[in-house]
């Protein structure tokens, strides 16, 4: 059986994060890969995007700094108009039955 898992070494010994179906005591090889860092990650990622954009395969997002925020009243509203329309299961059954 070949499987790859990840691991943490601590105290001098490998512990899988994860449990693995071997019996006790079994023997097995170890090859050791570091897992990537989430900054190398990031940077493929980006480097990846870039790509694409050369390739015109992507376009680029704009980027929006103005974010339109629900205020506490809207919330309230929102909240109020569900509560009128009854159970998610009753508008669902009462959909079904118009399609009908």
């Amino acid at each position: 059986m070949n499987t790859t898992f990840t691991a943490t070494y601590e105290g001098g010994v490998l512990r899988p994060l994860t449990p693995l179906s071997l019996p006790e005591h079994a023997r097995v090889q170890v090859k050791i890969v570091k897992s990537p860092h989430k900054k190398n990650m990031v940077t493929d990622r980006q480097h990846v995007y870039n790509a694409l954009l050369d390739a015109g395969l992507a376009k680029p997002q704009p980027i929006s700094d103005t974010h339109s925020y629900v205020s506490e009243a809207e919330l309230t509203a929102a909240a109020d108009a569900l509560g009128l329309a009854g159970s998610i299961s009753d508008l669902i059954i009462a959909e079904r039955a118009e399609s009908y």
